[in-house]
């Protein structure tokens, strides 16, 4: 063989060994940016969270036990023992770990199937009764949502405790704030 075509068989290997790169990069995962979803933890807290179906709801309930829960208990004890992270403790310092460690969204229908979804407080049951700057409202509950428009949550002792609610044309969409992956 001879320089001329060493060299392009050269330039041609270089270019095969570029585009493997431009092309696998976005496959190749992080360490740091693998999520609950992806470690298959979402799925296994998710599955916890269901099994509690019907648990009675009780504000500022007893994290160590599980005979009753308010929404950022379940939340909390959800992905601690399905994916192993350990959640702040209130709907408030969730939004906040969810913001600082993902990105977030403020239209539901963006959110993926274990992510966390952050709510105001109630003010009515019809969509006019929430108009105003969303961004300047305090977070007052947290859900998780499971895909199809459904999310799973506690919020009241008359509400039934854990249980799994439609979000669309309910005063939930309305209340909504943000959303996020826990990560």
């Amino acid at each position: 063989m001879n320089s001329k075509q060493t060299s392009w068989v050269g330039k041609i290997m270089l270019s095969a060994i570029l585009m493997l790169l431009i092309v696998l990069n976005p496959l190749i995962s992080k360490p740091d940016q693998v999520s609950a979803a992806s470690s298959g933890g979402v799925e296994k807290a998710i599955k916890i969270g269901l099994s509690y179906l019907g648990t009675p709801y009780q504000f500022g309930s007893d994290r160590s036990n599980t005979r009753t829960f308010d929404c950022s208990d379940l939340v909390h004890y959800m992905f601690e023992k399905g994916a192993g992270i350990s959640l702040p403790s209130t709907s408030a310092t969730q939004g906040n770990y969810v913001k600082t460690h993902s990105a977030i969204t403020g239209n539901w229908h963006n959110l993926k199937r274990g992510d966390l979804m952050f709510f105001r407080s109630y003010n009515g049951s019809s969509e006019s009764d929430y108009t105003g700057a969303k961004s300047q409202q305090t977070i007052t509950h947290v859900a998780i949502y499971l895909g199809e428009g459904r999310m799973l949550q506690t919020y009241s002792q008359a509400s039934g405790g854990v249980r799994t609610d439609d979000i669309a044309g309910t005063s939930w969409e309305y209340r909504f704030l943000f959303g996020g992956s826990v990560k």
